[in-house]
């Protein structure tokens, strides 16, 4: 056999011939039993007549015996090993007692009746090996049980036409049992392939319906399911709902344990959910760390379908509060779930598992470890927006959708000296989306990455370009790297390889970190500056005081920046907090040995004042906001990046004044992250 399991299948089928056969032939050989008795009953002693009746019925009872509790089991293939031993054993009794009829009802003075008994046991034997044929050893042992005495009390102490029976009986089993085999090996053959086609037929549907890594039904079968409970809802008029469950983190499991431990916790986690949810109720894994649970008959009642989906989801969640044991430790987790209740068929299987997705993707944002969120259509047109651009994101890349802007930073006398390079987005059909709507999202999917790196190679290829015009070619760019962008292995790599790659002055080149990704993992910060350091690149600390970054942990980074958040500047001239933060910031650089710049300067007067300070890098719309690279060029060449009399913002060439950009609060400070 190929498989384990196709030997054990080919057991199961071989035992379960048997057992069924052995139903059919037990009338026969009662017949023949009251045939042999009659034909001998007039030459043979009656006390052996009765000893041999006892011993015939109590193999045959013991073999009915045996049958009935084969029938009785529910579960017969799971033992068919013990079945068919036990089989074997009665196959063995049987035949001894047919071969004790030949000894014991043996006519001496009678030929004919000798004959008679000849054939009858030979009409046994025939049919015990046909019968079982499809196992030669239990042939062997029905068959040897009966030769054992017959042969030899028809050769020894017959005549010679007992003897020349008893040489056409050998003959003639021996023929019989050379067909037999022939027809069992033919017969298991037909056998093994009628199972290797079912096996084949189950692993092709296995395949094709079920996840091979849980068994859970996959994302095909979860569909015709939930149209199977759509068609219930809609004609009982009853509620359903959908459940998508995503285990929080799992990537970090994936991560620092393997996959190997990732895919044991989904094995685990497949069959506690499992065990949670009721019997016609459908759990199905669609891919990485995803689950959906499928409810229906929740009710009439639209509030009572609802508490029953949120108990369902309490379930699933209560699932979690043990740990997981993997094979190297014990592991704990959380989960976040979203529902989406169904009403009949009068929405779409897509739509339905997309608002759950949508719930659950809520529920993840909230503060819970485990959260639970039902779908909430008054939310339904922002977060369809959003779904919308997370779509869309994922080919504004190669779609030539993303631009670069760029704003002008200066030193005390105007003169310009570099520029901070910003991502922008022109969607074709929503327009340009403000970064602070894309840039989470674009971190939140991994999309960040790529688009970080293309953001890079631009900037490096400007330089590259800028360097060939004296103007230009010691300005600087600045370029923002998100924290899953810093965190990725190949970083240092990735920023090297750009660099080398587009030929520019390293030295030009700043990376702008935010405070919120040296939080953690500070010794592996501090390796990747240093590396990038080495080549000649430059660090500064992004939005510096709207973080958690602690001053022990300041003074170890290999800085050469500190950059004043714009929240602090806003109210610089009427807040004497803010005043006093930013001429702290602007000392703490100082003894730390960092340039410091301010961003988000608007008006004359916090310049001035930030120069009282000591701070003397500035960058904001009072010197220009951002700007397409051909305006910002434009502007250097005709001197125009300089700040108006009046302090007002000066407008690009060619361009109306722009307004002062809002000021985010300092209560909740947006991440700045890549290329934004």
């Amino acid at each position: 056999m190929s498989t384990a399991s196709e030997s054990v299948a080919l057991n199961a089928e071989i035992v379960e011939m048997l057992y069924a056969n052995n139903r059919r032939s037990l009338m026969a050989a009662i017949v023949t039993m009251f045939a042999l008795l009659l034909a001998q009953y007039a030459f043979i002693d009656r006390v052996i007549l009765v000893l041999w009746t006892v011993v015939f019925l109590l193999a045959y009872g013991s073999r009915y015996y045996l049958t009935y509790l084969y029938s009785q089991d529910p579960q017969p293939e799971l033992h068919s090993r013990q079945w068919l031993q036990w089989f074997r054993a009665s196959a063995a009794f049987c035949g001894f007692t047919w071969g004790l009829a030949g000894a014991l009802l043996f006519p001496a003075a009678e030929p004919a009746n000798q004959a008679f008994l000849i054939f009858a046991l030979a009409g046994v034997s025939g049919a015990g090996i046909i019968i079982y044929s499809v196992d030669s050893l239990t042939t062997n042992l029905f068959t040897g049980g009966i030769m054992l005495f017959i042969v030899p009390r028809f050769l020894t102490q017959g005549t010679s036409v007992s003897v020349a029976l008893a040489v056409l009986f050998i003959v003639y089993v021996a023929y019989v049992s050379v067909t037999g085999h022939g027809l069992a090996r033919s017969l298991r053959e037909n056998i093994r392939l009628r199972i290797a086609a079912n096996l084949d037929n189950q692993k092709v549907h296995q395949l094709a319906y079920y996840d091979f890594l849980t068994k859970l039904p996959n994302r095909r079968l979860l569909t015709d399911r939930l149209q199977q409970a759509f068609a219930r809802c809609a004609r009982h008029q009853g509620y359903g709902a959908v459940l998508s469950l995503d285990l929080n983190n799992f990537k970090g499991l994936n991560d620092s344990k393997g996959h190997q431990a990732g895919d044991e916790l989904l094995q685990q986690v497949a069959e506690r959910l499992l065990q949670c949810l009721r019997k016609n109720d459908t759990i199905a894994r669609t891919g990485g760390d995803e689950f959906i649970a499928v409810l229906d008959e929740l009710g009439s009642d639209k509030a009572e379908a609802v508490r029953a989906a949120q108990v369902a989801a309490e379930k699933m969640m209560a699932v979690f509060t043990e740990p997981f044991q993997l094979s190297n430790t014990r592991y704990c987790t959380t989960t976040s779930i979203g529902i989406c209740l169904f009403h009949g068929d009068r929405y779409t299987e897509a739509e339905v598992l997309r608002r759950a997705d949508i719930a659950m993707y809520e529920a993840k944002k909230s503060d819970s470890l485990n959260g639970i969120q039902l779908y909430d259509e008054v939310l339904h047109p922002a977060i369809e927006r959003r779904a919308t651009l997370e779509n869309d994101l994922a080919f504004a890349l190669q779609g030539n959708q993303l631009l670069l802007h760029f704003q002008v930073q200066v030193d005390e006398a105007h003169q310009p000296i570099g520029a901070e390079v910003l991502l922008r987005w022109q969607h074709p059909l929503l327009g340009m989306i403000p970064p602070d709507q894309f840039i989470p999202i674009a971190e939140e999917s991994g999309q960040i990455v790529p688009i970080g790196q293309w953001v890079l190679m631009q900037a490096c290829q400007q330089l590259k370009t800028w360097a060939a015009t004296p103007m230009t070619s010691t300005l600087k760019l600045s370029v923002n790297v998100s924290a899953v962008q810093f965190n990725q292995p190949d970083f240092v790599q990735m920023v090297t390889e750009t660099v080398l790659q587009s030929g520019c002055d390293p030295r030009l080149l700043r990376l702008e970190l935010t405070e919120s990704l040296i939080v953690k993992n500070v010794e592996e910060i501090i390796g990747k500056i240093q590396a990038l350091k080495s080549l000649g690149m430059t660090f500064s600390l992004d939005d510096f005081g709207t973080g958690q970054s602690s001053l022990s942990v300041l003074k170890r980074l290999p800085l050469d920046e500190l950059k004043i958040d714009k929240s602090f500047i806003k109210d610089i001239l009427h807040n004497t907090y803010d005043s006093f933060i930013v001429e702290t910031i602007i000392n703490m650089a100082k003894n730390l040995g960092h340039s410091v710049i301010a961003e988000g300067v608007e008006m004359q007067q916090q310049k001035t004042l930030l120069q009282r300070m000591g701070c003397y890098r500035f960058q904001g719309y009072l010197f220009s906001k951002p700007l397409p690279l051909h305006a910002l060029e434009a502007g250097l060449q005709t001197r125009q990046l300089v700040p108006s009399a009046a302090g007002e913002p000066v407008a690009s060439p060619g361009q109306p004044k722009a307004k002062s950009r809002p000021s985010r609060s300092r209560s909740r400070p947006r991440p700045k992250p890549a290329a934004t």
